[in-house]
């Protein structure tokens, strides 16, 4: 062994000062190390010092003043389990040093048997298994740590090495994969994906691979990383990203779509009062406005799915609120549908919810779960209040009313269920629905905070779980649409700005029909030009938000800067702030929704014009 000029600290307990004097000669001899020895004559003296210094090592003899054979090496180890110790004892019963190596000595040496370079090098050693041993143990520590799996395979496919993470994840149950065979393959040099049956659930995991060597021999290291849940929120923003595309699709043909029925609805009324009963005109009139009704509420649908129609919540009791829809539908069910509705025992929490929308969404998964049953079979609503302790779906941690509709009806095939709230899927023949009517559901319950989920089985049924949050205010009086059967007039003077001639050749035959004097605009410079000129004659402006060169809205903001007191009615099929919107409701703002009926957009009118000019 060769001079390595580092000093080695040594701590002798010897209570022989002899003893002490003669293992300390013998060490000065070894001209391979330079030692440096510090003697204590108890037990208690060696770990005070141990305490108040570093060594690099102990030598011990284990028959002391204060502690007697093996319960010395114990004593020392309990409290000082990181540092080598070498037991050096004048006595060598049989099993002695079995004994003391067990009790984590790293060596035992007779005290009649050592030359200078024998107990040298058995120092040294000693010192250098332990830090060895530290090294490792501090290596598999952090392996341990270490969250990805970590495991060793051989160039014959059994493991040689797993740490916890891989032991959680291939072995649950505690059972050692050591010297089994993995149960995949590996390809050297790769990364790759793999699903893992793990905790009786699949897991999806990414595992890299590098070629190492282990104990001698070639083996492969593959780490694997758990990316189920990263995997799960990737489909996620994925599936978010595609209703958004969806969304801003359907609201961009909504608006187009509802400039069309303003024009269509208009006339339509008009020749409606222009037909004498009895007149088969007056008939194919009202046929007309029938199928435009019911494309104004498919319009409806595609807003609310595009969150561009204004959402106006309230504070609801979810009993009553499902009461009131059960009554209606369930007189509208075949006798061989058993319709029952369980409500929430006494105590169920508020919900905050536009009560329109939470009919809407409710009616569609009743009339669904009609649709599967064409047998007759059962359908059960009930409502309770749930707890959520970590997150689901899209709802987070909290309280929340839970509204679930089952029915026992033909279930939905596995290929079906991921795509079921997609819009326009359908698994209906083409032209029995739109496809619509869940992904609707979804927007709905999203809009509001909460989650929508399935589960159903091929053949036995389906269960929808709605969650809607907890409302910390009682319940209020619902808002009731008021009656618009008689058509306002009036002799002021309105300013109609729209780009679209057809849309703002209707809107300006009903007001001059109901005897208001009409000025147009095609865009909102013009309208500028007009109300420069002419801004004593004009009783109330009315203009479309989408437009080009200048939008209602910024319209709106110039009048508000240059004559606050104008009056401005704005229309529009959507918008894409509605805050913005429904901030312009003041004494001299107001909107008004396309499509709307002639004696809707009259009323507005009228109620805007009327209550400026209740104003101080």
């Amino acid at each position: 062994m060769e001079a390595t000029g580092e000093i080695c600290n040594l701590l002798l307990v010897e209570d022989n000062p002899a003893d002490a004097a003669l293992t300390e000669a013998i060490l000065e001899t070894a001209n391979f190390v330079p030692f440096e020895t510090t003697t204590a004559g108890s037990l208690r003296n060696a770990l005070s010092l141990l305490r108040q210094n570093d060594f690099d090592a102990v030598i011990l003899d284990l028959n002391l003043p204060d502690s007697r054979g093996i319960d010395t090496l114990i004593a020392l180890r309990e409290d000082f389990p990181r540092i080598p110790v070498v037991v050096v004892s004048g006595a060598n019963p049989l099993g002695l040093r079995d004994e003391v190596l067990r009790h984590g000595a790293q060596e035992y040496i007779w005290k009649n048997e050592p030359d200078a370079h024998f107990l040298a090098r058995c120092i040294l050693y000693a010192v250098e298994r332990f830090r060895a041993q530290e090294a490792h143990r501090q290596v598999r520590q952090l392996i341990d740590a270490n969250p990805d799996a970590v495991i060793v395979v051989d160039r014959h496919g059994k493991v040689r090495y797993v740490n916890e993470a891989a032991s959680q994840l291939f072995a649950p149950s505690g059972d050692t994969l050591v010297g089994d065979w993995l149960g995949f393959s590996i390809e050297q040099g790769t990364t790759s994906e793999i699903e893992i049956l793990g905790h009786g659930h699949p897991v999806t995991a990414e595992m890299r691979v590098a070629d190492i060597e282990w104990q001698g021999e070639p083996a492969i290291l593959a780490s694997i990383r758990d990316v189920t849940e990263n995997r799960i929120l990737s489909d996620q923003l994925r599936e978010a990203q595609k209703m958004e595309a969806v969304g801003i699709l359907a609201g961009g043909i909504a608006h187009d779509f509802n400039n069309l029925l303003v024009v269509i609805m208009g006339n339509t009324e008009f020749l409606i009062d222009a037909c004498e009963e009895g007149d088969p005109r007056r008939e194919m009139a009202q046929r007309i406005d029938s199928a435009a009704e019911r494309a104004r509420h498919l319009t409806r649908q595609l807003l609310v799915f595009s969150r561009r129609q204004p959402s106006r919540p309230l504070v609801l009791d979810p009993n009553d609120a499902v009461f009131r829809l059960y009554n209606m539908l369930r007189r509208s069910f075949p006798k061989d549908i058993e319709f029952v509705f369980l409500p929430a025992e006494e105590g169920v929490w508020p919900i905050w919810a536009d009560p329109n929308e939470l009919d809407q969404m409710l009616m569609n998964l009743m009339l669904n779960a009609k649709h599967a049953m064409p047998d007759g079979g059962r359908l059960l609503v009930d409502i309770s209040n749930a707890t959520l302790e970590r997150p689901k779906g899209r709802a987070l941690p909290g309280d929340y009313v839970r509204l679930r509709v089952t029915d026992d009806g033909t279930g939905i095939a596995p290929t079906n269920l991921a795509r079921i709230f997609d819009p326009f899927f359908t698994t209906r023949p083409v032209g029995a629905g739109s496809g619509l009517g869940l992904s609707i559901c979804y927007s709905i319950v999203a809009r509001a905070g909460g989650d929508l989920s399935v589960e159903s089985v091929l053949g036995e049924g389906s269960v929808f779980t709605v969650l809607l949050p907890r409302a910390e205010e009682a319940p209020g009086a619902e808002i009731k649409i008021g009656d618009f059967a008689t058509r306002p007039r009036g002799t002021e003077t309105i300013l109609v700005v729209d780009d679209d001639p057809a849309v703002s050749a209707a809107v300006c035959q009903t007001l001059t029909s109901a005897g208001f004097t009409v000025l147009t605009a095609s865009n909102g410079e013009q309208a500028q030009r007009i109300i420069l000129r002419e801004a004593d004659t004009i009783d109330l402006v009315l203009s479309d938000i989408v437009m080009p060169q200048m939008s209602g809205q910024e319209l709106a903001a110039w009048l508000d800067g240059a004559y606050p007191q104008m009056k401005l009615l704005l229309m529009t099929g959507y918008s894409e702030n509605m805050e913005a919107l429904e901030s312009v409701g003041s004494a001299t703002r107001g909107y008004v929704l396309k499509p709307f009926m002639p004696t809707q957009l009259l009323r507005a009118v009228r109620d805007l014009l009327d209550k400026a000019a209740d104003q101080p």
